[in-house]
């Protein structure tokens, strides 16, 4: 009898272990890379490759060490699924140009997300002060550090520091860029009410290619490697990690930006992410956006907006992860 109750007993413990680190898992793998900017929003873009300031102050800021203007940005980014409306997620950026090859800022970003469902709720957004400069006519470089924090079901993580460098290559019309990035990791002491879960976020390293057609038109093409199998979760001492397929690694996306910010812009992009939780499908974006000046006429030039919207999953069902995002953003260069 004693025998059938400790066999019951670790049945049922089994039963427990198992339910929770599944919905653990399906909590820890289900996020996806966020657009900081409603810029790179409407370009589907990770900013790698994008040479306007509206997109490089939150992606590739080696692109910056051209800009002579000093420049204040803001913008706010949600999303809406099922029918329900996500937390507004805020992003702010400064840059000062030191001279014509150097210049040095701080950006508050959201780097990865997850709002839908809301019960796995996910945010991890970095604090950067960074440093961008330019080598030669050709080569530009950047490094950006600063504290990251998480957020979760039962509040926000501890501290820890999120490191990226980046790279710019531009001759005549052609330009490549490179970001690596180390989120770092994170603690929390009262995930779900009691428990104490330790997760470190996966590298990123992401490549763009990029080409001016003409004055007003602009094409740019990325490609993203997120090492997943580099990402950890530890739940109250205990280590645990998942195994991803490596279809589940890389995203893409191609975007374009038709017009000139001075006056008028049209931004479109399509993109292809991934989110490794348990159905391992990947999901089809397709954004457009505008940009431009804001009444340049009547308060003067260096006042700039942009405004997007992004369908993630393209004919996919909402209850399936299908979710529409919508940014928008403001941005002031002065000297």
């Amino acid at each position: 009898m004693i025998f059938k109750r400790k066999w019951y007993f670790l049945v049922f413990a089994l039963f427990l272990s198992t339910s929770f680190f599944g919905s653990l898992s399906a909590q820890v793998s289900g996020y996806e890379s966020a657009y900081p900017s409603a810029y790179l929003l409407g370009l589907s873009s990770s900013g790698v490759v994008t040479k306007n300031a509206m997109g490089s102050m939150y992606g590739n800021t080696a692109f910056l060490s051209n800009q002579t203007k000093h420049i204040v940005d803001g913008g706010v980014n949600g999303s809406y699924a099922n029918p329900k409306v996500s937390p507004l997620y805020l992003s702010g950026a400064l840059y000062y140009s030191y001279s014509d090859s150097l210049g040095f800022g701080f950006r508050g970003k959201p780097v990865f997300l997850r709002s839908f469902p809301a019960d796995e709720r996910f945010s991890n957004y970095a604090f950067q002060g960074f440093v961008s400069w330019k080598w030669n006519e050709y080569l530009s470089f950047a490094l950006h550090l600063g504290p990251g924090v998480s957020g979760r079901m039962g509040g926000y993580s501890s501290y820890s520091w999120n490191v990226s460098a980046s790279t710019a290559f531009q001759y005549g019309n052609f330009r490549l860029g490179v970001i690596l990035e180390s989120p770092g990791s994170y603690r929390f002491d009262k995930y779900l009410g009691s428990e104490k879960l330790k997760e470190r976020l996966p590298e990123r390293l992401l490549v763009g290619l990029g080409y001016k057609i003409t004055e007003s038109v602009d094409l740019q093409i990325e490609g993203h490697r997120t090492f997943f199998e580099r990402s950890q979760i530890s739940v109250n001492g205990g280590e645990n990690s998942f195994a991803y397929p490596v279809r589940t690694m890389y995203a893409g996306n191609i975007g374009l930006a038709i017009g000139k910010i001075e006056s008028f812009q049209f931004l479109t992009g399509l993109g292809r992410e991934f989110r490794a939780d348990s159905t391992l499908r990947g999901f089809y974006t397709a954004s457009l956006g505008i940009a431009g000046s804001i009444f340049p006429s009547e308060i003067g030039e260096g006042y700039l907006y942009s405004v997007s919207l992004q369908r993630s999953g393209l004919s996919v069902p909402e209850r399936e992860g299908a979710e529409t995002r919508f940014a928008a953003q403001i941005q002031i260069q002065f000297q």
